[in-house]
């Protein structure tokens, strides 16, 4: 880096440059000291500026020798000879046409000296580029060493003292290194608070004590200075055994710059934090009040331009990683885990709240939500790779839910639980990144009120059995129906059963939901059995929570059939694919029971699974219900074949078909003709409530 004390003279920033000299070259004032790229440039710079003074000097002369012949050698009668103003004019044509000519060469050389410089008076990211093109054309790197710069805390210093406070500690860290270059030096600006030096003809030893040279430089100027510098430092040079092209040799150089940051900011960390356990141990967990504390500090000093969020970042089925590996193991993991979200730059608190979850806050200072889910993102690949790259685990995934909330009276408590919420969701996502937002707050109080009003529900009986009627494809009459459940309140049906049931499902509801269907169902029939058509079939659905303890659910139904005294004939149970390919020894245990009772069992969403025709070959099912997948609005070539095909085999079989989700003309007759024996869909009936199905059957 290089700064030109000289043509900085009139600058205000001189008395910067001045101290910066006096503190570190009281012992050598001589330029020589000092590497400076343009002293060729300057020495012509210096020569243009003397003959120009010179220029003016002889104009002056010539002006006051002009005065003097004007008054000394006036031609007879008082007037100028004609020949006297000739001279005169062109002698003024021609220093005026040399003044302006040395004048504009002198402001286009500026020009050009500061399209290829910064504040700091050293080579900018043009010069810096135009640098590396005219290297990279040489037929070979061998020899060149780039070596990366990041000046720590600029940041801080702006925020703190002001940003020409910040440009002065640029500037001081700009002159500490341009006192370790030599002739072969290259020094440029990289970015805001970046800097690189390319060496030519260099080796690792001449490096090594450049950057030797450096630190004892730093290390002298903050033993009296008020603001200290602190910087990283990465270098890589290209030779025999490890040769780079430029690009790449920079990416190295800067690799290893973000290892040697991260390495200090550690360091920085456990020097000063007493939570940093023995290198041996996990990472505490630090308590609720400390982080809801922590959260609350931060937002004290947010503002709507500077923001906080939070970030919540478990790692993916960590359970996995102590059962094969071993707890020491997954305790180094969950530190690596620590340090990378403590040592980016984004975060500015990262703790360790239970388990494999950890809470960081994020500056967002000048990034939107969508640059710093970006930025996240990033964070956790770079993460996932290095414990990728360390123990070759391939399954290593991280989840990060994020929370920006600008309003700085929200209450940390609220925020975590935000960013928790943001995480669980991101375990869907194929990123494993997600933002909180309004359509996530709307869904999750959705969710928060169904849950809640679920059990004065289900006391109240808001929730009411409703049919679905299916048809014999041949005479259009129907044959059996299928029992859904509907939510009612006042005479209005609320949130749809896609919305409800898989969240009861995940919180276990559903099996007491399930059980209430079938009591109205087994109600209805006890009411109705003598009056519905010979061999009438109610199906019922069964959810995969059952099957975790089919014995109790075996049990449950045999005493519904001993409370209600139904035909257990008329009954049929709808079992998933999906569950019987997850549960094949319980779904098998339930089907022998039912048999013994003449209940009918149906394997539902047939064809939406990844083992379909596996299934076919165990199967003990009564019935295949044909998933409403192969179907659609109209059928396609190959899904008249595969339909065809399954059809046969199923027969063969010995298996009744039923296909649902017809809503066509055209596929209730391709079905008809390939012998289906039941049809299911719109085309024919919607779900209808009790009343409204007792007069469709019971006519």
């Amino acid at each position: 880096m290089i700064i030109l004390t000289r043509t900085c003279s009139r600058h205000k920033l001189y008395p910067v440059f001045c101290k910066i000299r006096k503190r570190f070259c009281q012992d050598d004032h001589r330029p020589g000291r000092i590497v400076i790229y343009e002293e060729i440039y300057m020495k012509k710079k210096k020569s243009i500026l003397h003959l120009c003074e010179a220029t003016f000097l002889l104009l002056l002369l010539i002006l006051i020798s002009t005065l003097y012949l004007l008054k000394y050698l006036q031609a007879p009668g008082g007037s100028y000879s004609p020949m006297l103003h000739l001279i005169q004019l062109t002698l003024l044509l021609v220093v005026l046409t040399l003044a302006l000519t040395l004048i504009q060469r002198e402001l286009l050389s500026r020009l050009l000296v500061n399209a290829f410089r910064d504040i700091t008076g050293i080579h900018n990211k043009t010069s810096l580029e135009n640098k590396i093109t005219e290297l990279g054309e040489l037929p070979s790197t061998f020899g060149i060493g780039v070596m990366m710069f990041d000046l720590n805390n600029l940041k801080h210093v702006n925020d703190t003292y002001g940003h020409e406070k910040g440009d002065e500690f640029i500037q001081t860290f700009a002159y500490c290194l341009t006192r370790i270059l030599d002739s072969n030096s290259f020094l440029a600006r990289y970015g805001g608070d970046e800097f690189i030096i390319i060496q030519t003809d260099t080796d690792s030893e001449h490096l090594k004590q450049m950057q030797h040279r450096l630190a004892n430089l730093v290390h002298d100027y903050n033993n009296q200075a008020t603001l200290p510098l602190s910087y990283a430092a990465g270098y890589e040079i290209s030779q025999q055994n490890h040769y780079f092209m430029m690009e790449d040799l920079i990416n190295a150089a800067d690799k290893k710059m973000y290892q040697d940051k991260t390495r200090k900011k550690l360091a920085a960390i456990k020097q000063n934090s007493s939570t940093i356990p023995p290198t041996n141990a996990v990472i505490p967990t630090g308590s609720s009040e400390f982080v809801t504390e922590k959260i609350h500090q931060l937002q004290q000093g947010a503002t709507v331009s500077h923001t906080i969020a939070v970030i919540s970042t478990d790692v993916e089925n960590f359970h996995y990683i102590n059962d094969k590996y071993g707890y020491p193991l997954g305790n180094e993991i969950l530190n690596i885990v620590y340090d990378e979200l403590a040592a980016s730059s984004l975060t500015l608190f990262t703790t360790r709240v239970f388990s494999d979850v950890f809470i960081s806050i994020a500056d967002m200072e000048r990034l939107s939500n969508d640059a710093l889910l970006t930025q996240i993102q990033l964070l956790d690949k770079r993460i996932c790779r290095r414990i990728q790259d360390t123990y070759h685990i391939s399954f290593f995934r991280t989840n990060s839910g994020i929370c920006c909330i600008p309003d700085p009276t929200t209450p940390p408590e609220t925020l975590i639980s935000y960013a928790n919420v943001a995480r669980r969701l991101a375990k869907k996502m194929i990123s494993h990144c997600c933002i909180y937002s309004d359509e996530i707050d709307r869904q999750e109080k959705m969710q928060a009120e169904i849950l809640h009003s679920f059990h004065p529900a289900l006391e109240h009986q808001e929730f009411e059995i409703y049919f679905q009627p299916k048809v014999t494809p041949c005479t259009g009459a129907i044959s059996s129906a299928e029992v859904l459940v509907r939510w009612i309140r006042n005479g209005q049906m609320l949130w749809s059963p896609a919305i409800y049931i898989p969240l009861f499902e995940q919180n276990g509801f559903v099996i007491s939901l399930d059980y209430y269907v079938y009591g109205k169902t087994f109600q209805w029939l006890q009411k109705y059995s003598d009056t519905l058509p010979e061999h009438f079939q109610i199906s019922l659905n069964v959810s995969p929570l059952h099957f975790e303890q089919p014995q109790i659910f075996i049990d449950k139904i045999q005493e519904l059939l001993r409370t209600y005294q139904v035909d257990p004939t008329h009954l049929t149970f709808e079992i998933t694919e999906s569950t019987y390919v997850n549960n094949t020894d319980a779904v098998n245990q339930v089907i022998r029971s039912f048999k013994q009772y003449n209940i009918r069992i149906s394997m539902d969403d047939f064809g939406s699974g990844y083992s379909s025709l596996n299934t076919l070959k165990d199967l003990l099912f009564d019935e295949v219900k044909i998933d409403r997948k192969f179907l659609g609005d109209t059928l396609t070539e190959n899904a008249r074949i595969v339909l065809q095909e399954v059809f046969h085999m199923l027969k063969r079989m010995g298996k009744s078909i039923v296909c649902e989700g017809v809503e066509t003309q055209e596929i209730a007759d391709f079905l008809q003709n390939e012998g289906c024996n039941e049809i299911q869909g719109f085309l024919y009936y919607r779900p209808m409530c009790q009343e409204d199905f007792e007069k469709l059957i019971l006519k």
